[in-house]
């Protein structure tokens, strides 16, 4: 039995990727000063950051509804395939709890889904996914796909440096109690994907000490870096993505550094001028 693979506009899949490799994308609804934005494979990063920089009013997103959820699984398992959707952190939308009870409802009626709370954004679920849909199209079981995801998104986490907090502090997505640590003079936050949400995980002044910082944490944390890649994901932070690669080629030589933008439902909730690593970590 074929196994499909599924995710949402959250994990920052490039279109051509995901058409290649038939990875089904969940599309999202950006709210922009009180018009509708669609987030699918259509709308890149570039086309949302000239949006984004235009609006009056800070822009939300709301998930897709449930009929066009169910559609989506209805059409893709009807061939008798299995399907697993990896969402976005289900700490950090709802709809993982609208997948969850839409599959447990089709699995009633023979329908083989099954849903993963990957409890990561952007690339930190792209990636892993990307790699679920190799294993699927190499010939890898359901079971074995599913054990792989379970073990990156437990493993792994991203590293992140952000200009302005505004935007994390109104989506409830960091915790009250650190907040302040962006507002006083030239203290950057460094922070961390933790248990779905993003937190504190300490500060520095000023910006290259703040790369030196994800540099750090990448050597502390990376597992074998002459044998994997660094990656880097960034949003209208080209001249920091520059000076964080020539630090990390520098200081880890790792075997790989890839650099991916930021898309426009992670903005959303975090804003632009962000940089941060994800890497395979060292098991604990």
């Amino acid at each position: 039995m074929s196994v499909k693979i599924m995710t949402d506009a959250a994990a920052d899949i490039p279109k051509e990727y995901a058409l290649a490799h038939g990875i089904e994308i969940l599309p999202f609804i950006l709210n922009c000063d009180g018009a509708e934005v669609v987030a699918d494979v259509n709308l890149t990063p570039e086309k949302f950051y000239e949006i984004f920089h235009g609006l009056n009013e800070m822009p939300s997103t709301s998930q897709s509804s449930p009929a066009v959820v169910e559609e989506i699984f209805r059409r893709l398992t009807a061939d008798g395939s299995s399907l697993i959707y990896a969402s976005i952190s289900a700490n950090g939308s709802g709809i993982f709890n609208t997948a969850s009870l839409l599959a447990q409802q089709l699995r009633e009626e023979g329908l083989d889904i099954t849903v993963v709370d990957s409890g990561m954004f952007s690339m930190t679920i792209g990636l892993p996914v990307m790699r679920a849909a190799e294993m699927a199209e190499s010939g890898s079981g359901k079971n074995e796909i599913l054990a792989f995801l379970t073990e990156i998104f437990q493993r792994d986490s991203a590293y992140i440096v952000v200009d302005d907090l505004k935007y994390l502090k109104k989506g409830g997505r960091i915790k009250a109690t650190q907040m302040v640590i962006s507002e006083m003079l030239d203290i950057k936050p460094i922070l961390k994907i933790n248990d779905g949400l993003i937190e504190a995980f300490g500060k520095v002044r000023g910006v290259k000490k703040a790369l030196s910082k994800l540099v750090d944490l990448t050597e502390e944390l990376m597992d074998s870096p002459s044998e994997n890649e660094v990656v880097i994901l960034s949003s209208e932070a080209d001249e920091r993505v520059e000076i964080l690669k020539r630090m990390l080629n520098e200081r880890l030589q790792p075997k790989a550094i890839n650099c991916y933008s930021i898309g426009p439902v992670v903005t959303v909730h975090i804003g632009t001028g962000v940089t941060a690593v994800y890497f395979k970590h060292k098991k604990q």
